[in-house]
């Protein structure tokens, strides 16, 4: 059966939204859009293979999980961006990194359970490339996530407020579920039944385990695409200077715009007043641009006010894992 381009669109809109914890999840995924589950597993699994499905698994919540996380940006020479960038990249919990087109040229992300601590692991990591890295932490979620429809190539996550959630208290059976759960599920008719053999449990623990911290410690269990082979081809991380009391308020309307698939409010630091940052994504540039733009008009900020910072490199871009024994060793060999 040859599928229809809406029921393409249907299912890979689905996945983006939830895979369900059941034992055969994708046949209530093709029941809800009636389709048949070979059909929505052969979709999905073409899908895999040309690259534009990057995985389907858990997107975990760090802070109940005893993790820190940060936004970090460095000012690095060119002559030497090849050395840092090697020196980052080694580092098992820093999953994004990339050149962007600022003074601050050098970005990325960092994750690290709340001992030692994410600034002790920065501090390692700029005394290890000799740069002066900065952490720009989230004081405030507005949206995250992406879902994006192959149509329209936009971006319509829905805006949700963010849960409470509280620590959970972790055992060596919950480390080994979550370690399970954050493993890309293999494409096939009971996927969790694999991932569960593969780490020592049986299926049904391993799904109701999945259904406990749903909403929780389990932010979200979803496939993620790249968006490049989508036809969205373009983002800027796009910066606003936000007055403090208005910043609730702009953050509200920026999380509205379905273009914006990511956005914060963080701390300034030195030389980089912004507090407000928003993810824009579009076919090119020039769209994205246009949005901005539009944007800061229902904001009422001036164009002085905001910058998109454009990626001109793409360093490393992975999923975050949890309870990695490598960072252990990272740790042992480059901590204090």
């Amino acid at each position: 059966m040859k599928l229809s381009e809406e029921h393409e669109n249907q299912i890979i809109r689905a996945v983006q939204h939830a895979v369900p914890f059941s034992e055969r999840p994708f046949a209530e995924i093709g029941t809800e859009l009636g389709i048949p589950e070979p059909e929505v597993l052969e979709f999905l699994q073409k899908w895999s293979e040309q690259g534009t499905l990057r995985e389907i698994s858990a997107v975990l919540e760090g802070s109940a999980l005893g993790y820190d996380s940060a936004l970090v940006a460095g000012r690095v020479a060119e002559e030497r961006l090849a050395e840092v960038v090697a020196i980052l990249n080694d580092h098992p919990t820093i999953t994004h990194n990339y050149l962007r087109d600022h003074e601050y040229n050098l970005w990325y992300t960092i994750a690290a359970p709340f001992a030692p601590g994410v600034d002790a692991h920065i501090a390692a990591l700029s005394s290890a490339c000799g740069t002066a890295f900065h952490a720009l932490r989230r004081t405030e979620t507005f949206k995250i996530g992406v879902n994006f429809d192959l149509r329209t190539r936009q971006n319509h996550t829905e805006v949700a407020p963010p849960s409470e959630t509280g620590a959970v208290r972790l055992t060596d059976e919950s480390r080994r579920l979550f370690r399970a759960l954050q493993t890309p599920a293999p494409l096939v008719l009971r996927p969790f039944a694999e991932l569960a053999s593969a780490c020592g449990t049986d299926e049904a623990t391993l799904i109701a385990f999945g259904r406990e911290h749903l909403g929780g410690a389990i932010r979200r269990y979803v496939g993620t695409l790249r968006h490049r082979k989508l036809g969205v081809r373009a983002n800027a991380m796009t910066v606003w200077c936000a007055p403090s009391q208005r910043s609730s308020e702009l953050g509200a309307i920026l999380a509205a715009a379905p273009e914006v698939s990511h956005c914060y409010a963080r701390n300034p630091i030195e030389g980089f007043p912004y507090t407000l940052y928003s993810m824009i994504h579009g076919p090119d540039l020039q769209a994205c641009e246009v949005v901005a733009a539009r944007l800061a008009d229902k904001l009422q900020l001036a164009r002085e006010d905001y910058r998109l910072l454009v990626s001109l490199e793409e360093y490393k871009k992975i999923r975050l894992r949890y309870f990695l024994p490598e960072l252990d060793e990272w740790w042992a060999e480059h901590g204090a």
